[in-house]
């Protein structure tokens, strides 16, 4: 049975909570272009970021679409296995990072004016050359990320009103490039706190709704054991949940976190080590109890919702929600899923800014722009990267969760550099560069799907996709390319001078 027969569109209902939510998120954005006067303000919050709103803005940039359908799908399939998977990694990826390289990043974002990402990499390696590297991978991975968050909100404006999805995600990504154009990075943590409030009541309600519908936990359990005793227990329904695999997942999501640029800004952000703190416990609580029950839900489904296949599975809380709550409740609950994705947006439409008008243009073509002049083109350039995902999403060259899965790693291969760069003096900019470069290298064919390499025009790579990951041994692609560009660092480093001994005394003895 098809999707769109099970669910029966009530666009009038939807277009009112919907369009009053868009609302909400027009006027923080007016409200947050009256506070924003400067480019700290524009990208760091002027690093005045207090603990509730950099704690909820944290968890909401870190949940993104598939946080509320693919994955929830996943546990659909594989039943309980897929909970362990998923949800220990997105508890810790605020945690790790914080206590890994958090509390230096916040004295130096401070002491030394740092903005964003590659303004620390190219401070400690003494290299325009790592600050344009970074700034254009970054670029060309964070479009696809965007554009996959946009396709999920097109997906769900179609199915709940009829209406093709381009429409939806036009709409989805104008009022996201309104807020960030007019407010920087105060209009995205502060929709990110109405965002985050939403995510969690959505988590918390749908949960529930979820229990009703198979008749309580127990009776939802004994059903389970009934259909498959796989759906207890490892490696899951399928079988492919295999210990390499929830390494990989539970690494990638939480420790990789600290390679990912969106989430190196709210440092910077942040007003000191006592907020990140604080923000750490809050955003931690948030994302633990969101996580489990949103999760769950894909789990409970089996029972509450059965029959379900294929990309169907990515429909399951929007069909709980449908089935045990009024059309006004279900309509602001699914605005929660699209918020999932436009907190995540927001805040990469930001670094991608900033990685073209200050670390491209200010920093290397035109050293002599004012701040000013940086704030104002800044606007346009979050217009025209928000305008190219909105293309991308139209696009639609593979699986929502390939699309993330894919960006989240070419992002997150920064670790590499950054770990490096706080805890090892002799890390050279050549090895970080080269360790880099070697880590794209190898993940772009090791990481992409098939149809991916399809769509992109890259069929030639496929003989060497599957030979690498013949090589992986069941682990995310990522676990070993990181290893790979973290061997190339280090060994290019033993060879090549590190940074001055300035440098590194203004990074080490902060």
């Amino acid at each position: 049975m098809a999707v769109s027969s099970m669910i029966v569109p009530a666009p009038g209902t939807f277009f009112l909570v919907l369009g009053g939510y868009f609302v909400i998120m027009a006027l923080i954005g007016y409200y947050s272009a009256k506070k924003t006067d400067s480019l700290r303000e524009f990208f760091v919050m002027g690093g005045k970021a207090g603990a509730i709103v950099s704690g909820i803005a944290y968890f909401s940039t870190q949940y993104s679409m598939s946080t509320f359908m693919g994955v929830p799908a996943a546990c659909y399939q594989q039943g309980y296995p897929g909970l362990t998977v998923s949800v220990p990694g997105l508890v810790f990826s605020m945690i790790i990072p914080a206590l890994v390289v958090g509390r230096k990043l916040i004295r130096l974002g401070h002491k030394y004016d740092l903005l964003t990402m590659a303004d620390y990499l190219s401070d400690r390696y003494e290299s325009d050359a790592l600050r344009s590297l970074q700034a254009v991978l970054m670029v060309f991975f964070v479009v696809p990320m965007m554009g996959a968050q946009i396709i999920g909100a097109g997906i769900i404006f179609n199915t709940f009103t009829g209406y093709p999805e381009w429409i939806g995600v036009v709409a989805t990504g104008f009022i996201v490039i309104v807020y960030c154009m007019s407010g920087g990075i105060r209009g995205a943590m502060l929709t990110d706190v109405l965002q985050g409030l939403l995510m969690v009541a959505t988590a918390v309600v749908t949960f529930f709704a979820a229990l009703e519908l198979g008749g309580g936990l127990e009776a939802i359990n004994a059903k389970l054991f009934e259909l498959n005793p796989a759906y207890m227990a490892h490696p899951g329904a399928t079988g492919s949940y295999h210990w390499p695999r929830l390494v990989s997942m539970v690494v990638m999501w939480s420790f990789f976190s600290i390679g990912s640029p969106q989430l190196v800004t709210k440092f910077f952000a942040m007003k000191n080590y006592k907020v990140m703190f604080k923000a750490v416990i809050l955003g931690t609580l948030g994302m633990w109890v969101s996580a489990t029950l949103i999760e769950w839900v894909g789990v409970l489904g089996i029972v509450s919702v059965p029959g379900l296949e294929g990309a169907q599975r990515d429909f399951i809380v929007p069909l709980i929600l449908q089935k045990a709550v009024s059309p006004v409740f279900a309509s602001l609950m699914i605005a929660g899923i699209m918020a999932a994705g436009m907190s995540t947006i927001d805040s990469l439409l930001i670094v991608s800014t900033g990685g073209i008008s200050r670390d491209i243009y200010q920093k290397l073509l035109n050293k002599n722009a004012t701040d000013n002049e940086i704030l104002k083109l800044s606007r346009y350039v979050t217009v025209i990267l928000g305008v190219i995902a909105i293309l991308f999403g139209i696009w639609r060259p593979g699986a929502i969760f390939d699309i993330i899965i894919f960006s989240f790693g070419g992002l997150t291969i920064w670790a590499t550099p950054m770990l490096l760069g706080i805890y090892w003096k002799r890390t050279s900019s050549i090895g970080a560069i080269t360790g880099i470069i070697v880590g794209v290298l190898v993940y772009i064919p090791f990481s992409a799907s098939a149809a991916m390499l399809d769509k992109l025009g890259l069929n030639s790579l496929q003989p060497l996709s599957d030979a690498l990951k013949s090589y992986g041994m069941g682990f995310d692609a990522l676990i070993p390319t990181w290893l790979v560009a973290m061997g190339v660092t280090i060994l290019v480093s033993l060879v090549t001078k590190p940074a001055s001994e300035a440098t590194l005394k203004r990074h080490f003895q902060i």
